[in-house]
């Protein structure tokens, strides 16, 4: 799922080995967060990084701005001041050394130029992080981040890290404190593995086409070169491969486990049925959590269900949909041509996996995560590929639901502010579950 914020703070590197480092040229180091444009609003910095190239232009926090242009043409064409898709990518291919034009709408004057610093790489407490990139078979090179704890020597078992849906690298030089970056640099740390995460095209440094314009093909192709790159390493030990599948990667993992040889598979809050039914299971508690009456809840799914249908399964495209059938406009949320700042093209591909058919060809021992309060992937989801395990052999999954914790391992007072993201606190026991079963498993 998308996030409202695109965040371009970023701290210091450990680890790194320069020469790998500098195989992709790094992105730029805005050092601030800014929210997108949106009801006829610019840009607006909601996050400013002191002595960040930004603030020492003369930017404020709040700041609204007018206009953006770079000294590199964005990825994809469009106003990034005013458009979603223009303003992501625009963000997302600005590399270090690009001057970047801006104009602020409260001071009226001059536009201010600024040149972009290269991001600082992400530091884990415990571990150590190395920079790499590996060839995909479309030709795009790809960053890896590549950790070991602080120490390890030998070979490690190897985990690979299958990441979400949304245009988010997985890539946290910032040390961001949200629940995914928590886990994962616990598990970094105290798995007793080295963990290898691929970012997909058209995200932080890797190469390719804008996130917005990429499908599930694009994002394939990385991950199986970052597998296959990631076993020749001397580092690990190829026999004790784990795949770690997070959100939309927890149903990648076992489709990608036909085609490696693996010891185990992780995954937390992944979709096991098909993406129309998981659809329609999570336009009904949006729409009932947002606080729709029962009768318009109703209205809502019949007309949602015949959208996906049209869109999935029929060829069209939202907006054509609505466009015929303009009485279905109050119930969808996002845009024209476009899912939680995906193309339509992706969500074809995803209709089209056989999951449960994955799901019945794995005999290795596996560990699913799910939250109680992850109203994203219901439990019907990770209920579903238990099911399919524990038909085959009970012995193969272990099963970790956590009390009242969201899709993001934080956790809430209950459904209805973890639907609203109010008050939540980090669940540390997800990762500590994790940590154990690797010890145990591999």
């Amino acid at each position: 799922m998308p996030g409202v914020l695109l965040l371009l703070v970023f701290l210091a590197c450990a680890g790194c080995d320069p020469a790998v480092a500098d195989a992709l040229p790094r992105r730029g180091d805005f050092g601030a967060a800014m929210m997108p444009p949106a009801e006829g609003l610019g840009p607006r910095i909601v996050r400013l990084r002191p002595g960040s190239v930004l603030e020492a232009a003369g930017l404020r926090l709040n700041d609204e701005i007018e206009s953006l242009e770079s000294s590199r043409k964005p990825r994809l064409a469009g106003d990034p001041a005013r458009e979603t898709h223009a303003f992501g990518s625009f963000v997302r291919s600005a590399r270090a050394g690009d001057v970047v034009t801006l104009r602020v709408k409260r001071t009226g004057a001059a536009a201010v130029k600024v040149t972009l610093p290269p991001m600082r790489e992400e530091a884990v407490e415990g571990a150590d992080v190395v920079y790499g990139s590996v060839v995909t078979e479309k030709g795009y090179r790809i960053r890896t981040y590549t950790s070991r704890p602080h120490g390890a020597s030998g070979r490690l078992p190897l985990v690979v890290f299958i990441p979400w849906l949304s245009c988010g690298a997985v890539e946290n030089p910032s040390a961001a404190s949200d629940g995914w970056s928590k886990m994962l640099h616990a598990v970094m740390k105290d798995g007793g593995a080295q963990l290898v995460r691929i970012e997909k095209p058209g995200l932080g440094d890797s190469e390719g086409p804008d996130c917005s314009a990429t499908d599930l093909d694009h994002d394939m192709a990385a991950f199986r070169a970052g597998i296959r790159a990631a076993l020749a390493d001397p580092g690990v030990d190829p026999e004790r491969l784990v795949l770690f599948g997070g959100s939309v990667g927890g149903a990648l993992a076992p489709i990608l486990a036909r085609e490696f040889k693996v010891r185990g598979l992780i995954v937390t809050g992944g979709f096991t049925r098909t993406w129309y039914e998981h659809m329609l299971d999570i336009e009904r508690r949006r729409l009932v959590f947002s606080g729709m009456k029962p009768a318009e809840v109703n209205a809502g799914m019949r007309a949602l269900g015949q959208l996906y249908d049209r869109v999935l399964h029929g060829g069209r495209m939202p907006g054509q949909v609505l466009a015929e059938q303009p009485a279905w406009r109050p119930y969808w949320d996002d845009e024209a041509e476009h899912q939680y700042g995906r193309p339509v093209a992706y969500y074809r591909q995803l209709e089209a996996l056989d999951v449960e058919g994955a799901w019945q060809q794995v005999a290795v021992p596996t560990l699913v995560v799910w939250g109680e309060y992850d109203w994203i992937m219901g439990h019907d989801e990770s209920d579903r590929a238990v099911a399919i395990l524990r038909a085959k052999d009970p012995t193969l999954v272990t099963y970790e639901v956590r009390p009242k914790m969201n899709h993001h391992f934080d956790t809430f007072p209950d459904v209805a502010a973890a639907f609203r993201e109010e008050g939540g606190r980090y669940d540390e026991g997800a990762a500590r579950a994790m940590v154990r079963w690797l010890r145990a498993a591999v």
